[in-house]
């Protein structure tokens, strides 16, 4: 399965987890249950319907696993995609706060320097606002 090859090479596959199963994989058997599974010569018309019957639902079911492996794989790809575009989110937002956090240092050493002193306006218990009085 392709998708199940891009999984893997993106590294999004547990470890641990082997390729999916044979059936899964490829093209189911040519023949039938009534073929590989039924003796001949015996009365086995009801039994043989009920083989052809239980044969033709495990394939439906194969089909439906393959669909869900398939979307399982889909979603896999896109989770992978998603976690890089957060990361790169994330990097971008600390590197803004890194910015923000700079300006902030850079502004109170300026106002400390328009004041005349070494000691921060807190120490010389002036408002960080005007007062009008």
């Amino acid at each position: 399965m392709e998708l199940w090859r891009q999984l893997r090479q993106a590294g999004l596959v547990p470890p641990g987890l082997g390729p999916p199963p044979r059936a899964l994989r490829g093209i189911p058997p040519a023949g039938g249950a009534g073929q590989s599974l039924m003796s001949p010569g015996a009365d086995t018309k009801g039994a043989r319907e009920s083989l052809l019957w239980i044969w033709e639902e495990l394939e439906n079911l194969r089909r439906v696993d393959v669909q869900l492996l398939g979307q399982l794989c889909s979603l896999g790809l896109e989770i992978g995609a998603l976690r890089e575009e957060l990361v790169a989110f994330l990097e971008e937002e600390e590197e803004i706060i890194e910015e923000e956090k700079e300006d902030e240092e850079l502004e109170g050493t300026q106002e400390e320097g328009h004041l005349g002193g070494s000691c921060p306006a807190r120490c010389l218990g002036l408002p960080d606002f005007e007062m009008t009085i």
